[in-house]
């Protein structure tokens, strides 16, 4: 019985990793919106602080192709407004997609003509380690260590990212993060999981 239950989960933990492959892959966000977007009419430095970017994000800067473009310069570039040196090629289609790859810190994009971007067409964001925000405050429910090179147990809690499941023994847990755009589809493989084992998760 223990055998067959263990193959189930194995099953179910297979469906998992194939449902959350494009979650993990991360979250879009148009610059500006809701009821804004790339241009001097909305503040982009409020719009950034309510934004949680993480490393895999993507910015959509969607705009008057005819009028404006957007270019990323460094933090000196930002600061004066200046294009002089950007860090890649202006962007010039007006829906334009970046990802946020590479090493977490700080990305500055501007308008590239003298003005605008004085005007408070630029944008300042932060980006973040998937990691970020994550603490281990609860103990785990098991008295038995975790095995050697196994992280320590007990459960984790994010303040954002990617959905998780995590399983201890007799407990099964969820979380997804409100961010997600795979909330429904994980809500029912947890359904399906804790009917497969006969535990009700609330």
């Amino acid at each position: 019985m223990a055998s067959s239950l263990l193959a189930a989960v194995a099953v179910v933990m297979a469906a998992a990793a194939t449902v959350f492959v494009g979650a993990a892959s991360g979250a879009s966000y148009t610059v500006g919106e809701p009821g804004g977007g790339w241009d001097t009419q909305t503040n982009l430095t409020a719009w950034a602080s309510t934004v949680d970017l993480r490393r895999g994000d993507q910015l959509v800067f969607r705009y008057d192709a005819s009028a404006y473009d957007v270019v990323e310069v460094t933090r000196a570039g930002y600061l004066s407004c200046s294009a002089a040196s950007p860090v890649s090629a202006a962007l010039r289609t007006g829906n334009d997609v970046v990802r946020l790859d590479g090493a977490a810190g700080w990305r500055y994009f501007i308008y590239g003509v003298e003005g605008r971007c004085a005007a408070g067409m630029k944008l300042q964001v932060r980006v973040t380690d998937a990691g970020a925000g994550c603490n281990n405050t609860l103990p785990s429910p098991s008295l038995a260590p975790a095995p050697p090179g196994a992280p320590s147990p007990g459960i984790t809690i994010c303040s954002g990212g990617p959905p998780t499941v995590i399983m201890t023994p007799g407990v099964i847990s969820y979380g997804a993060a409100p961010r997600s755009s795979a909330n429904l589809s994980s809500s029912l493989l947890v359904a399906m999981v804790s009917l497969l084992l006969g535990i009700i998760v609330v």
